[in-house]
């Protein structure tokens, strides 16, 4: 997977998520609705089935917004799989 950063500004980005379908967009997306920081957060994948989806973000500060929505996602899937072992018993 591959991060293009194809827009850059003091409060908006827009970042192309190469070899993602809509799993990692969504969840950004919606992870980056919980930072008060955040005013805008979607993302755009013009064809369903070709081109990779854009995340677009407009924050106060949208790179420390997405990188907080990353290492909160990040922290789920990790407290997720400790309780998945758990409940597996193995």
């Amino acid at each position: 997977m591959d991060v293009n950063v194809k827009k850059s500004g003091t409060s908006a980005m827009n970042v192309e998520i190469v070899g993602d379908e809509h799993t990692l967009s969504n969840l950004l997306r919606e992870e980056l609705w919980n930072d008060s920081a955040v005013t805008f957060a979607a993302y755009e994948k013009k064809h369903p089935y070709l081109g990779n989806p854009v995340l677009i973000v407009r924050a106060k500060d949208p790179v420390k917004s997405l990188k907080g929505a990353v290492k909160r996602c990040s922290d789920n899937v990790s407290a997720f799989e400790k309780q998945f072992v758990k409940a597996c018993g193995k």
